[in-house]
């Protein structure tokens, strides 16, 4: 359905625009929405600058190395927790295994530290970290074709590893941190049936699942914010959810033929997703669904803040012809629910749907 008149006058209250001769895309968001930071390039370079407001000040946090090639180094996975900001650098668009991931402490002045350089002739999954109260975790190829989970005390400048197997990248809800991993012996996440597992993002110790995400066996992406959980089925089609209370797992939405459901971020009563034409929200009050961008984009959610951006006017292979980027930022609470999808039934996801397509998620 369309975006309703209130949410579309609450993206107007906090809409960030490129500058003229700047192209700027936002990439993560504090808890109360009043901080961005976000990658600004112009023909001078690229710096990744944090944000205090539509007209507070602007701090530079990050350039790219010069040495760097302009048109394949970028900066990618971000995450901020009110006081850390870890993000990484990709060294080669074209060789993602050519990474480093860095660590800001934005209450000091000291400049972003390097957690990690990858060895760029590893393989290994996408980069996807988390974050929570100064301890990243991120999924790390090893020169033994295996993944390490790692688990790093910022603070400390300490790095533990509390998985070593054939996982997927991480998630985290709450404050676990989980993945995907094959749910038997012999098999591969690519193929069969996999499981969740998580641990303790402040210890570290695994940790119990809810019965029914424990008892997933099909899912090519999870996602959950603590208390919602959100997974797409293995052929990134149609969506599936829980939350306590619920007597097992729902469908939210199938995507139409061509489209597909990946990357979920939750945030309050709302599972987002980027589908193949624009990113998505799905309203659990209403079982209603809408756009959020008016063509593809991408979506942050952190605490209660929900960060959207898009390419003003559209995508063109042109550069010079783009018109720069969109930014906003919603807050949960601010949102009144969709109007209601009467036909909406809580379908569960079928038992016997299981594995996960190809080699989807390494690089």
């Amino acid at each position: 359905m369309p975006r309703p008149a209130p949410w579309a006058e609450a993206e107007k209250r906090r809409r960030h625009l490129s500058e003229p001769g700047t192209d700027r895309r936002a990439t993560a968001v504090s808890t109360d929405g009043r901080t961005l930071f976000a990658v600004e390039s112009t023909a001078a370079g690229t710096e990744l600058v944090r944000l205090a407001g539509e007209a507070g000040p602007r701090q530079v946090v990050h350039r790219l190395d010069p040495a760097d090639s302009p048109t394949r180094a970028q900066y990618g996975s971000t995450r901020f927790d009110g006081r850390w900001l870890v993000f990484q650098v990709a060294h080669d668009a074209e060789n993602w295994n050519d990474w480093a991931l860095y660590a800001w402490d934005s209450t000091g002045d000291a400049a972003p530290f390097l957690i990690v350089r990858h060895d760029k002739s590893v393989p290994g999954p996408f980069l996807f970290v988390q974050l929570l109260d100064g301890r990243a975790g991120w999924a790390q190829g090893t020169a033994g074709g295996k993944k390490d989970i790692h688990l790093y005390d910022l603070a400390a400048r300490r790095d533990s590893v509390v998985r070593t197997g054939d996982t997927s990248p991480v998630f985290r809800t709450g404050d676990l941190l989980g993945w995907r991993e094959p749910a038997g012996p012999g098999q591969q996440s690519s193929r069969g049936a996999v499981s969740i597992r998580a641990v303790s993002m402040r210890t570290g110790r695994p940790a119990a699942l809810p019965p029914v995400i424990a008892a997933i066996r099909g899912t090519a992406h999870i996602s959950g914010d603590g208390r919602t959980w959100a997974w797409v089925s293995p052929d990134y089609r149609t969506l599936y959810a829980w939350r306590p209370g619920w007597k097992g797992s729902a469908t939210i939405a199938r995507a139409a033929e061509g489209e597909h459901i990946d990357q979920m971020e939750l945030v309050g009563d709302l599972i987002t997703w980027v589908g193949g034409k624009a990113v998505w929200a799905a309203d659990l009050r209403s079982h209603s669904r809408t756009t959020l961008t008016p063509e593809y984009g991408g979506v942050v959610a952190n605490g209660q803040a929900l960060l959207v951006t898009y390419l003003t006017g559209g995508y063109s292979k042109d550069p010079a012809k783009q018109a720069g980027s969109t930014s906003y930022v919603l807050l949960a609470p601010e949102l009144d629910p969709l109007p209601d999808c009467p036909s909406w039934t809580p379908v569960p996801q079928p038992s016997d749907e299981t594995g996960m397509p190809g080699t989807e998620g390494s690089a």
